[in-house]
């Protein structure tokens, strides 16, 4: 009996954090919904890989732009060791967490999971430094 109940709580629990954690298939970004509403794996990679490239366009942008207004050089400093270390972090995240195992659809996921990263560094880039 204890055992069942411990099993109905675990149960109920991972249904609860399943429910609440955000998925890349239920994101806001319809993009990448699109993506992976595609018929087979090999077109979904092809669309996440692309978005991805675009974000990472953008990010180039945005980087540059800020780097750019950051007056002094202790803030362009500042600044780009920002940069490396999320570059570092998407990454690890992208590659090493959400990317990991293997799987036909793991470089979906992946490259998904570098767009949506690399989307939400570009807004935060946009926003002055001195207002973060």
């Amino acid at each position: 009996m204890h055992a069942n109940v411990i099993l109905q709580r675990t149960s109920l629990a991972g249904v609860l954090i399943a429910a609440t954690l955000p998925s890349l298939a239920g994101a806001a970004d319809a993009e990448l919904a699109q993506c992976l509403d595609a018929a087979d794996g090999g077109e979904q990679k092809r669309c996440t890989q692309e978005l991805f490239r675009k974000a990472s366009d953008e990010l180039k942008t945005a980087y540059a732009g800020a780097l750019q207004k950051a007056a002094d050089s202790s803030s362009s400093a500042a600044l780009a060791e920002s940069q490396r270390a999320w570059e570092i972090y998407r990454d690890a995240e992208c590659k090493g967490v959400v990317g990991r195992g293997g799987g036909s659809g793991r470089m979906v996921w992946t490259f998904g999971c570098l767009a949506e990263k690399t989307r939400a560094r570009v807004e935060e880039l946009k926003v002055p430094f001195y207002q973060r």
